[in-house]
């Protein structure tokens, strides 16, 4: 059995931020070969966010029943692939990757190729974490989202947001990113349908090519904060339910997250302490958005009204 100071479940931008800030004995670990390639994820973080920016961005553009509306938030485009596979190779731990863990229990965590034990254990593997569910912390309301990127037709520098009736009980975005765009629909059905309906909508709005480069698929947590700490296993990212339930983005609490972990490591401060701070961080906040995320749903028959009072360009936090 192999013994570790800190084991690493997930090897996404939680998980590597807590790999990148601590030193001893730890082991990373994630079920995919390659996990900083296909993200599903459209790459827009603030512009104090710790990433190259491949391109900046001067607006957010809301398209929905009842007009367009314009938000002069800056922000940036980054690529994931690179900064998230430029921190793997910076590391100085063992890297499993490739390997799938089975549970967790006891700070011993069973793979299908080994076991090993450690002092703690960090759930970092997205929405369908399989550390969570092992240490029996419910599973949060999840939204099916896909993200594919097109060659892009426009060079502008604003992201776009559609709600339609197409796109049920979610949105569709076109993000650009230099010759590319992300584009993707996040949705309660047919989301497979729904991404070749929006796909076509922009072609005939010749913002796109039709010819995809690249498909990726993951979930969104829409529930909110959940327990964070639970038999010296610590949940961060969307694991522990950091990302925004109404618009999806969870990049940049994932990393802060993760330095409030690293610092429970080292022993800074206390477990405790941690999931105290994160929930009066993000809880409330999470909570609010939870709540918007609802009222989209339940007024959904009435698209103006029900973007109006949920969406974040017609309200302040």
């Amino acid at each position: 059995m192999g013994l570790y100071d800190v084991i690493i479940v997930g090897a996404g931008p939680a998980g590597l931020g807590v790999a990148s800030q601590i030193e001893g004995k730890v082991l990373l670990i994630d079920k995919r070969k390659t996990p900083y390639k296909k993200i599903a994820c459209a790459e827009w973080v603030p512009l104090s966010f710790p990433a190259k920016g491949v391109q900046y961005i001067e607006r957010v553009v809301t398209v929905y029943p009842g007009g367009t509306v314009y938000n002069h938030w800056k922000g940036k485009i980054i690529d994931r692939e690179k900064w998230q596979e430029s921190i793997v190779m910076s590391l100085h731990c063992d890297i499993h990757f490739g390997e799938k863990v089975e549970w967790v229990e006891r700070g011993i965590v069973k793979t299908d190729k080994g076991r090993y034990k450690a002092d703690w254990v960090i759930g970092a593997d997205g929405a369908v974490s399989q550390v969570r569910r092992a240490i029996g912390i419910k599973k949060p309301s999840l939204l099916p989202a896909v993200n594919v990127r097109v060659k892009a037709k426009k060079y502008i520098k604003e992201t776009h947001i559609y709600f339609m009736h197409e796109i049920e009980k979610g949105y569709g975005w076109y993000f650009p990113k230099g010759e590319y765009a992300n584009i993707g629909v996040g949705c309660n059905r047919n989301l497979k349908k729904t991404l070749y309906f929006f796909i076509q909508f922009l072609f005939s709005k010749n913002f796109i090519d039709k010819n995809i480069s690249s498909v990726s698929f993951g979930y969104i947590p829409l529930s909110g904060l959940l327990k964070l700490v639970k038999n010296r296993v610590i949940l961060v990212g969307d694991a522990g339910g950091f990302t925004d339930p109404l618009t999806g983005a969870g990049l940049f609490q994932a990393w802060d997250a993760a330095r409030e972990v690293a610092r429970v490591i080292k022993g800074e401060i206390s477990p405790k302490e941690y999931e105290n701070l994160m929930h009066k961080t993000y809880g409330k906040f999470l909570k609010r958005r939870y709540e918007k995320r609802k009222i989209l749903e339940e007024k959904w028959r009435n698209l103006k009204e029900a973007v109006e009072k949920s969406w974040i360009s017609f309200f302040q936090e």
